[in-house]
């Protein structure tokens, strides 16, 4: 479908100019196609069927199977009988093949720290996978070798590039409310013979206020390579208003380099508190406790200048102080991450001493096919407007705020994911919804409801799109190609005269707060180009191979690794 302008249309009359606004990005579709009335936080798209399409797991325990029929291209069928555990609370479920026969397997974690292992509510099962059969169901549970822990976030990937896949798990505090000290991490690899817990530097080491060296609450993970040069990383993403951290691999083990990357937190450290909490008797933080409460971060080349960048949502609080970090973008220069002020997200604060961001999930993806990242920020928990918002990206790099002309309408909003439901080649979004700390006023008349935004960016003509799903197909890499890099050089704008735009996307689809899980296709959108003029594919093995195809029209490419032999 060729693109076309959607600028608003001015119409002659007799009285005058009118402009017509451009239609809504997004619409509701939820219960068109299925998925209305149900009520919960965690949200995934995952396809568990193997037939290309994307299926919908609500509340770690419902999943729905893409099914199209005669009158849709989509609808979604609740699957009976899927062998999947009933949930507790803070469970956590990912979708990944772990054993290597190209159909998701289902992995869980349960929550168990010292006080609920002292009040005998431990849970009654280990850490977990389970194998799934191709149709969306599972097998039993096969344990897996890390201790039980309070798990906050899993990430996948190939950590040591030996084409299988390993997890990486984050966790919180041993006694929440009662000791800052924090349970370390845990990545698990797997080998010719099984899994295998690895060691890293925060093993065996004390909460101290002056060191803070050992296990930091974590409350995200991610598991990549963001300077690009073949060795994936560990990212935590911290709780407590303590620094990220960032360990890289070297001769030496696993280093905590965030604080030379820019990755740790803001300069913003003093620990100061505003005067008016000061006068309340609440003293200043220490240097420790002065960065973000950090949950999540995306990972996306947000300028196309080749390189990886980062979004990072963070909660913050009028009370805490300016030392408590703000969601911000962390963009790379010369492998070090910066946080240009021109490229914030515009945001609204409430009166001094009353607002909160709580800013719980984040997503970067050209959701409207113009070639740039724009940014999806998923904030609830709090009474004070929290909703899911989209900030599109423009082309001089700043980002404005379009929620509600993009048709979205959703407060208290939690997590998100993101897929080509209809297979039209632009990107959905499935959201939980909770009305955690609701006043009753607030609550009265409503349910929390899963929300399915379907994007209409292709339906409008907004531009093309080229979706390219990675196949690993040989013994070092992995069967979904995770953690695989793809640039893409397109006429986004369709003037000969103009230089083309190479885009850059890595492909690490599990990874960030909870079980935050997204499709496994790389969508990029061309704009006015008809075809990709480049692909380039870096695979996830020890020699970064490279696959380079030429002329790719838009549409769905699938791309093997064995053709980069």
């Amino acid at each position: 479908m060729p693109a076309t302008s959607l600028t608003a249309a001015i119409v002659p009359c007799t009285l005058g100019a009118i402009a017509f606004a451009a239609p809504p990005l997004f619409i509701d579709a939820t219960d068109s196609l299925g998925l209305g009335g149900v009520s919960c936080a965690r949200v995934c798209f995952a396809d568990l069927n193997n037939d290309g399409r994307p299926d919908a797991i609500l509340d770690r325990r419902l999943i729905y199977i893409n099914v199209p029929n005669e009158t849709a291209r989509v609808a979604f069928e609740l699957l009976p009988d899927t062998g999947l555990p009933e949930p507790e609370q803070r469970d956590l479920l990912v979708f990944a093949d772990l054993d290597g026969d190209s159909i998701l397997d289902a992995i869980t974690t349960r929550w168990k720290d010292e006080t609920t292992e002292a009040d005998g509510t431990a849970p009654d099962r280990p850490n977990g996978w389970m194998r799934g059969d191709g149709s969306g169901r599972f097998g039993s549970l096969k344990p897996l070798p890390f201790p039980t822990r309070p798990t906050a976030a899993i990430a996948v990937g190939d950590a040591n590039l030996d084409g299988r896949l390993d997890l990486y798990l984050g966790n919180w505090y041993t006694r929440y409310g009662e000791s800052l000290e924090a349970a370390p991490n845990d990545l698990i690899l797997s080998t010719p013979s099984g899994y295998a817990r690895s060691k890293l530097p925060t093993d065996g080491i004390p909460f101290t206020e002056d060191e803070d060296a050992g296990g930091r609450p974590t409350y995200g993970v991610r598991l990549v390579d963001l300077l690009g040069d073949g060795r994936p990383a560990l990212l935590d993403l911290n709780y407590g208003r303590r620094a990220n951290r960032i360990l890289r691999p070297t001769a030496r083990g696993f280093e905590d380099q965030a604080a030379e990357l820019g990755l740790d937190g803001d300069d913003q450290r003093d620990g100061v508190y505003p005067d008016w909490v000061r006068a309340k008797g609440r003293e200043n933080e220490q240097r420790f406790r002065a960065n973000g409460n950090t949950f999540d971060a995306s990972v996306a080349d947000i300028d196309n200048d080749g390189d990886l960048d980062l979004f990072v949502s963070t909660i913050r609080h009028a009370w805490a102080g300016e030392s408590s970090d703000i969601s911000r973008f962390l963009v790379q220069e010369n492998g070090h991450f910066v946080s240009p002020p021109r490229i914030a997200p515009p945001r609204d604060r409430e009166p001094e001493d009353r607002w909160n961001f709580g800013d719980l999930y984040c997503q970067l993806a050209d959701l409207n096919l113009d070639g740039l990242p724009d940014l999806l920020l998923s904030s609830g928990d709090y009474p004070d407007d929290q909703r899911l918002r989209l900030f599109v990206q423009r082309p001089d790099g700043t980002f404005a705020d379009e929620t509600s002309s993009a048709g979205i309408d959703h407060d208290g909003s939690q997590q998100l994911s993101i897929a080509d439901v209809d297979q039209d080649g632009d990107l959905d979004i499935l959201v939980g919804q909770t009305f955690f700390r609701y006043t009753k006023e607030l609550r009265a008349g409503r349910e929390p409801r899963v929300r399915l935004l379907l994007n209409q960016a292709i339906e409008q003509g907004r531009g093309h799109a080229l979706a390219i799903k990675l196949i690993g197909d040989t013994d070092d890499v992995n069967t979904a190609a995770i953690g695989a890099v793809v640039r893409v050089t397109a006429d986004l704008d369709g003037d000969p005269t103009t230089p083309s735009v190479t885009q850059t996307q890595l492909l690490d689809p599990i990874g960030g707060h909870q079980g935050k899980q997204n499709t496994f296709a790389l969508h990029f959108g061309i704009g006015a180009a008809t075809q990709a003029e480049r692909v380039e594919i870096t695979w996830p093995d020890v020699s970064t191979t490279k696959t380079v195809l030429t002329d790719v029209p838009a549409g769905l490419l699938e791309a093997r690794s064995s053709a980069g032999k």
